[in-house]
């Protein structure tokens, strides 16, 4: 009883506290990527003419519906999309709890690790209402590995097995878009340990390996024919910055990972070194869970974690990979990256919890707990310093909305600067649409 009611309504309070940050740190304005959108899609919200182009899944289908129903119910309001973004969060934190709750995981470990999910070393994707699909996505990479789990059990189950033929359309086509190259890394690699370490059909995983790189072959091509705005990047080849700069990729990996345990803001004036320590740290814990999970999955005839770790090693990769063009080696802990990673942390977690339980080892135990101290007490630190922010960052929101509502008295200086987008002329754009639509910071309710 105890464990249903803690998955049950644990993701509901922090729901709950999820909203009520979203109210005390932001406020309903548009800014930054929303210029973008607000540019090429508001002009006819119900228009189908802006993904009638090779670049169609880039641009992540299912924002079409959303901006609808936001349009017309909600007047273009950003705080709608965070609160979006709060509810699939949730929503992965309700997933992760039916796991524990399945494996019958001590009530209070699931009830932190619950909580991790709610952290706010998250909070720039969160205070950015336009990353709500993102959660969403998420919260479908973890239905397809908990359907993988549903497969592994001596019954089998049809029903996960016919859902892991659609599901991978559905999440690529539609929700993942930059996240489904890592999505489809997991799930072809999943299917390998399925065939060669449970030696379970090869056809069927054949069909289910298909299923995934159809649709991701048609992003991959739909992504070739985008142009991405990389504001800031270096226009240098990785092979000169490797040369003038040799230890940028090994810091900026490695402290990545330190994020995972204190976000960078809320470490205030820590020197690089300890970042770098903490890095090293958490890689050394990824590396004794992936040695765990080795002897552990077949007992426990689980791929869950073992996903979840995959997958967020593969993020901080990927991050590195993508992001290194920014020539600064924190980049990588930056808060907009924190939901890629957690998967990582979460997955990490529950490997050396079962796998305790599994062995019954102090040291095993010990090493699980301390582990899961380790990250909640960063966490914890990171959250706490988020509230403490909260009313500065309401202040800046105030600002930008104030900004926005006079754009036509500011100077290009000022919108740039205050609205975090470097065009001017676009950021005018946006807004001048926005005014003759009664949309967003221009709308004013009716007596």
């Amino acid at each position: 009883m105890g464990r249903k009611m803690t998955v049950r309504l644990l993701p509901l309070f922090g729901f709950l506290f999820l909203t009520a940050y979203l109210r005390s740190a932001t406020a309903d304005v548009v800014y930054t990527d929303y210029i973008r959108l607000v540019n090429s899609y508001l002009e006819n919200v119900y228009s189908l003419s802006p993904y009638l182009h090779g670049d169609v899944l880039t641009r992540i289908p299912v924002n079409y519906l959303e901006r609808i129903v936001n349009v017309r119910f909600f007047h273009y309001s950003t705080m709608f999309d965070m609160m979006l973004g709060a509810f699939f969060l949730a929503l992965n934190a309700y997933l992760l709890g039916r796991y524990c709750e399945k494996k019958r995981l001590p009530v209070g470990v699931s009830a932190l690790l619950i909580l991790l999910v709610f952290s706010l070393n998250k909070w720039e994707m969160l205070t950015n209402g336009s990353g709500w699909v993102h959660f969403a996505a998420f919260a479908l990479f973890f239905c397809h590995y908990l359907s993988l789990d549903a497969l592994l059990q001596k019954t089998g189950d049809r029903k996960a097995a016919r859902r892991l033929l659609w599901l991978p359309s559905l999440t690529i086509l539609f929700f993942a878009g930059p996240y489904c190259a890592i999505y489809a890394l997991t799930a072809v690699l999943a299917e390998a340990v399925i065939v060669f370490r449970f030696r379970r059909g090869f056809r069927q995983s054949a069909l289910r390996v298909i299923a995934v790189l159809l649709p991701f072959g048609l992003y991959f091509i739909s992504r070739s024919l985008s142009v991405e705005e990389r504001h800031g990047a270096t226009s240098e080849s990785i092979f000169a910055v490797v040369r003038s700069r040799p230890l940028l990729l090994p810091r900026f990996f490695v402290r990545s990972f330190a994020s995972m345990v204190i976000g960078q803001e809320s470490a205030g004036s820590l020197p690089d070194f300890v970042f770098t320590l903490l890095g090293l740290s958490v890689l050394a814990l990824y590396a004794l869970a992936f040695w765990r999970a080795a002897k552990l999955i077949e007992k426990e005839r689980s791929m869950f974690p073992l996903c979840l770790i995959g997958s967020g090693f593969l993020n901080h990769m990927m991050v590195t990979a993508s992001r290194w063009i920014f020539l600064r080696d924190n980049y990588g802990m930056s808060s907009r990256y924190a939901l890629q990673y957690q998967v990582g942390m979460l997955g990490l977690l529950l490997i050396f919890f079962l796998s305790a339980r599994e062995s019954g080892t102090k040291r095993a135990r010990r090493l699980a707990y301390g582990a899961l101290l380790l990250f909640c007490l960063g966490n914890v630190l990171t959250t706490a310093h988020e509230i403490h922010m909260a009313p500065y960052r309401k202040e800046n929101f105030v600002a930008m909305r104030e900004v926005a509502r006079n754009y036509a008295a500011e100077s290009d200086e000022t919108l740039v600067k205050t609205l975090s987008y470097h065009d001017a002329a676009r950021i005018r754009k946006a807004l001048r649409l926005l005014e003759s639509k009664q949309l967003n910071v221009f709308y004013e309710k009716k007596e």
